[in-house]
């Protein structure tokens, strides 16, 4: 078969074109690093790639949501540090106040160090994070959550919505704490009422209180707002007696315990006191004249098992307001004391699970981290350049080349006339 010398000469300028663009081809992949380019280098390895490459996203993604969780979270965290630490300062104001000896300047540097906390206790409540968005709002971020309202009280205005952070496939981890919750729901250290006194003068070694007042039985609770604990003397009166008694009275003023035809019922501190579904435990010495009265804002047959933080604080407050080295004054600073203690570790119990969810975004991103190596790993293995084995291969295509460029020289250049 003859062949032209055109077909000889296209067929050999098509082996170098091949073989250049070949090297080309090499010489771009060493460049970029990259073994895998364009889909139609490896269809196959392409497909696996941009999978990787997507969930390689998707962690990054969840990386960038752990931090802002984090982020958040701490500010939370500062926060409530911020009221344990104001917690123990106001109690040491309440304790320093408590003293006969001090003076009415005193007494005023007190007054003014426990407003300053108050003041400081609101600030934290209505603190913000780097967006601007209130921390203890729920999903009511916009607005202060805590006002302060004219009587000193303060009110809270958002919500108990608790807000999530996707940082896994199916894993969220809360990211606050609602207002509510955080500085309306400190355990009443009473139980399911509150207590308020109002004592006889007379001086006493053991100072009467509250131990306890819980609804043991819901089915025959009445669910009132108030019930009295009145101590009585004997009846008819004797001089001579030093025993008290006591009676039990509704929110209207009605004798519920002891009834009517029942014998008077002497106190006897620390035992229980059992009245329309209540368990009431009172301990100290108790005077004749004396009563207790106990008090729930909540009518819907549970009790206040909570108290408010700047319900405590308030109290603490009336209570330097007012003439404290009293009986009755002394037991409220028992309350008063007794409260401060459970909202200190109200602070410290949200404290711990802020630290829990922490802890799990630590160990989210851990997780995170241990993957996206493993998906690197697997992405390189496949698109990533191997040089030495790219090397030698662009060697053996530069020789094919050189090659094949001498030797379509040298063939170019034959003839028969040479050899006439």
């Amino acid at each position: 078969m003859r062949i032209a010398s055109f077909q000889f000469i296209q067929r050999n300028l098509d082996n170098i074109s091949a073989r250049s663009s070949e090297a080309n081809r090499q010489l771009g992949q060493m460049s970029s690093g990259k073994r895998v380019e364009y889909a139609s280098d490896d269809p196959v390895a392409a497909n696996g790639i941009l999978n990787y490459k997507q969930e390689l996203r998707k962690l990054e993604q969840y990386q960038n949501n752990i931090n802002l969780a984090e982020n958040r979270l701490r500010r939370e965290e500062t926060g409530l540090t911020s009221g344990e630490n104001i917690t123990q300062q106001i109690k040491e104001i309440m304790l320093g106040a408590n003293n006969p000896a001090i003076t009415q300047n005193e007494r005023d540097a007190y007054k003014s160090q426990l407003q300053s906390h108050i003041d400081e206790m609101l600030d934290i409540a209505n603190s913000k994070d780097e967006f601007g968005q209130a921390i203890f709002g729920g999903f009511q971020t916009d607005n202060d959550p805590f006002t302060r309202q004219p009587d000193g009280s303060v009110s809270y205005s958002g919500d108990s919505g608790q807000r999530e952070m996707m940082v896994g496939d199916s894993v969220k981890v809360a990211i606050n704490h609602d207002g509510d919750l955080v500085f309306g729901g400190v355990p009443n250290p009473r139980g399911d009422f509150t207590a308020s006194y109002d004592l006889v003068a007379d001086h006493r070694e053991d100072q009467v209180r509250v131990e306890s007042a819980n609804i043991a039985d819901r089915a025959n609770f009445s669910d009132q707002e108030r019930y009295t604990v009145e101590f009585v003397g004997v009846i008819p009166a004797d001089p001579e007696s030093e025993e008290v008694f006591y009676q039990i009275k509704d929110e209207s003023g009605n004798v519920m315990l002891p009834a009517a035809a029942d014998p008077q019922l002497p106190y006897k501190p620390g035992d229980k006191i059992e009245v329309d579904g209540l368990e009431i435990v009172v301990k100290g010495e108790a005077k004749t004249g004396d009563k207790i009265e106990l008090n729930s804002t909540v009518q819907d047959g549970t009790g206040q098992d909570d108290r408010g933080v700047f319900d405590i604080l308030n109290r603490a407050k009336e209570w330097l307001e007012s003439d404290g080295h009293t009986p009755s004054g002394q037991s409220e600073m028992i309350e008063i004391l007794d409260e401060l203690d459970a909202m200190g570790g109200h602070f410290t119990q949200v404290r711990a699970d802020t630290g829990n969810r922490m802890r799990r975004l630590d160990n989210q991103k851990e997780t995170h981290g241990d993957m996206t190596l493993t998906l690197e790993k697997l992405r390189s293995g496949m698109e990533d350049l191997d040089y030495a084995k790219a090397t030698g291969e662009f060697s053996q295509t530069m020789v094919a080349l050189q090659a094949t460029q001498t030797m379509f020289g040298k063939v170019q250049n034959m003839s028969l006339f040479n050899y006439i």
